[in-house]
């Protein structure tokens, strides 16, 4: 009986364990090439997103917000 407890226990153990893993690389989001504006730049400092409506819905296609100074293209070598 005491086997079957641990044997349980290190079960649940593995499976949060799994689960945590599996939930933190689903939210790391790929940011998108080029350069951030000025104001969104401030707003992920304080870890937050960038509020301005310009930003949302740039932020919505994958892209940053050309308006506030961000570019959408990586610098050339």
């Amino acid at each position: 009986m005491k086997f079957v407890k641990v044997l349980t226990a290190v079960a649940f153990a593995v499976a949060l364990s799994a689960s945590l893993a599996i939930a933190a690389e689903g939210d790391k989001k790929k940011a998108p090439p080029g350069k951030q504006g000025g104001c969104c730049a401030k707003a992920a400092k304080d870890g937050k997103a960038c509020s301005h409506a310009c930003c949302v819905e740039a932020a919505k296609n994958g892209k940053n917000c050309e308006k506030c100074g961000g570019t959408n293209e990586q610098k050339k070598k």
